[in-house]
């Protein structure tokens, strides 16, 4: 078998096939997992309603490393470089407050990520 020797550098996936993609179930988040819900989270943001319920803004999400950590299952450490990892490459930037961090798309991958 041949060894392929040329990386991809750039691909898009549709919902569908991300959805493919998804293990399924209800345990360990893979690294792909991690990134699409990430993804999936701060793109949608929090809803902030009123005092009946109805939305009037949305909010950036924001998480502590132990909640990502539970949600994930995995080890708050790994959640932690997991995250460091994917700011160095400026897909994401976060901003510490308190003992979450507010998640944005990083600004130069904006338009690379969110189709």
């Amino acid at each position: 078998m041949e060894k392929n020797t040329h990386s991809l550098n750039w691909l898009a996936l549709g919902a569908e096939l991300i959805d493919c993609l998804r293990s399924k179930g209800n345990h360990r988040l893979t690294r792909y997992d991690a990134f699409v819900w990430m993804m999936e989270h701060i793109q949608k943001g929090v809803a902030v309603r009123d005092a009946d319920g109805v939305v009037i803004n949305t909010a950036p999400y924001s998480a502590s490393y132990k909640r990502l950590a539970e949600d994930w299952n995995w080890e708050r450490h790994t959640v932690q470089s997991f995250i460091e990892e994917l700011t160095a490459l400026s897909v994401i930037t976060s901003k510490r407050q308190g003992n979450v961090y507010v998640f944005f798309i990083g600004k130069k991958s904006y338009k690379q990520l969110v189709l």
